[in-house]
C-alpha cells in the first residue's frame, strides 16, 4: 500500500530440528545458485510444519507484507478465453517435482 513502512518481523526461536532443516534447505539452495543472500529491507519469519511423512515443510510467515500489498486492479482471466488465445501455440512446462507440494 501507499506509504507503507517496511515489513520487518523479527525471527522467533526454534526448536534446533527446524532450524538445522531450514539451514540445510538454504544451503544446499545456494550452493546450487537459486538463493543469495538477501539484502530487502523487508523481513517475514521462517518455520517448519510436519507433513504426513514425518519431514518437515518449510514455511514463511508473509502477513504483514500481504497486508502492504496493494490487490490485483484487474480481474483474472477467465481460463477458457486464455486457452483460447494460446489455440495453435508451442507450450513449455516445468514443476517442481522435488520440493513442490
Amino acid at each position: 500500500m501507499p506509504g507503507s513502512k517496511y515489513c520487518v518481523t523479527r525471527q522467533w526461536s526454534l526448536p534446533r530440528d527446524q532450524v538445522q532443516t531450514i539451514d540445510d534447505f538454504f544451503e544446499g539452495r545456494r550452493k546450487a545458485g537459486h538463493v543469495r543472500e538477501s539484502i530487502s529491507p523487508h523481513s517475514s519469519p521462517t518455520f517448519c510444519v510436519k507433513k504426513s511423512t514425518g519431514d518437515w515443510r518449510i514455511v514463511h510467515a508473509f502477513n504483514k507484507l500481504t497486508d502492504a500489498t496493494i490487490p490485483a486492479q484487474m480481474l483474472i482471466p477467465r481460463k477458457d478465453m486464455v486457452l483460447d488465445t494460446m489455440s495453435g501455440s508451442v507450450i513449455y512446462s516445468a514443476i517442481d517435482l522435488s520440493d513442490g507440494f
